[in-house]
C-alpha cells in the first residue's frame, strides 16, 4: 500500500472533526435503538424501522451516488456567477449527472430489486405475519406496513404507485445534491472540502419532500428521524473507517 501523503494543518482539523461525528453518530445510532427499543416499541419495530427507512431511500442512496458515474459535460448553470462572486453550482453540476444519474441507473436497479421482493413476497410475507400473530411488534402491528414498503401495496395498483415512488425519490436525491451544492458555493467551501452534515442529508430531505408532496406516502415520523441520522451516519463512519484502514487519504 502506498505511504499517505502528509495532511495538511486544516485537513488535520478536518480529520478530527471526522473522527468525532462518526462516534457521535454511531452513539447516536445505538441511543435510538435503545428508545425504539426500551421505550417505544420493541427491537422487532426497530429492525422495522431500518428497513423501511433503507426500502424508501434506496432509490435517493443510488442515485445520488451514480451522478458522480454519468456526470461530464455541460454545467446546470452554464458558468453563471452570482453577485457574491461565485458560482451557481459549479462545473462537477452536469445536466448529464442530474438527468442520467437517475434515470440510467438510479431508478432501474431500484425497479429490479423491488421487482425481485415482488416476486419473493410469497416467502416474505410469513416472517411479518408471523411476527404479528406472536404479537413481536408495537408500532407496526400490521403486514399492511411491510407490504407497503416491500412491494408498494395490493398488487397492480400498490406496484405502480411504488414505481411513481422511486422516480420521485430518485430525482429528489438528485436535486436535493443540488441544493447541497448550491449551499456549498454560497458558505464559500472550497470544492473537496467538507460541508458536514449538509453534504450528506441535502439529497435524502430532498427526496422525502419530493415523496410527501406526491401525497403517495403516509407520512411517518419514525422513518423521518431514523433517516436523518442514518444518512449522514453511514457516511461519516464509512469515510473514517475507509481513512483509517488506509483506504482514503483524507476521512470525508
Amino acid at each position: 500500500m502506498p505511504e499517505r501523503r502528509e495532511l495538511t494543518e486544516t485537513e488535520k482539523k478536518y480529520k478530527k472533526i471526522a473522527i468525532r461525528l462518526a462516534v457521535f453518530f454511531a452513539c447516536l445510532i445505538l441511543i435510538h435503538f435503545l428508545i425504539i427499543s426500551l421505550a417505544i416499541g420493541s427491537w422487532a419495530d426497530w429492525i422495522g424501522i431500518l428497513l423501511f427507512s433503507l426500502l424508501f431511500i434506496v432509490p435517493a442512496y443510488i442515485s445520488n451516488a451514480s451522478m458522480v458515474i454519468t456526470g461530464g459535460g455541460k454545467p446546470i448553470d452554464g458558468g453563471k456567477v452570482l453577485k457574491d462572486g461565485r458560482r451557481l453550482f459549479g462545473d462537477h453540476k452536469t445536466w448529464n449527472g442530474l438527468i442520467k444519474g437517475p434515470l440510467y441507473i438510479g431508478i432501474p436497479i431500484s425497479i429490479a430489486v423491488f421487482v425481485l421482493f415482488l416476486l419473493l413476497w410469497p416467502l416474505i410475507y410469513p416472517i411479518p405475519r408471523d411476527g404479528v400473530n406472536q404479537g413481536l411488534y408495537v408500532i407496526y402491528n400490521s403486514v399492511s406496513y411491510y407490504e407497503y414498503y416491500f412491494i408498494g401495496g395490493p398488487f397492480p395498483m400498490g406496484f405502480i404507485t411504488l414505481i411513481i415512488r422511486i422516480i420521485l425519490c430518485a430525482f429528489g436525491g438528485a436535486f436535493g445534491d443540488l441544493l447541497g451544492s448550491f449551499l456549498k458555493r454560497r458558505f464559500n467551501i472550497e470544492s473537496g472540502a467538507p460541508f458536514w452534515i449538509i453534504d450528506q442529508l441535502d439529497f435524502a430531505l430532498v427526496a422525502i419532500l419530493f415523496v410527501l408532496i406526491s401525497g403517495l406516502w403516509p407520512p411517518d415520523i419514525n422513518i423521518i428521524i431514523f433517516l436523518i441520522i442514518l444518512t449522514p451516519a453511514v457516511s461519516v463512519i464509512a469515510n473514517t473507517i475507509a481513512y483509517l484502514i488506509g483506504l482514503k487519504e483524507v476521512p470525508w
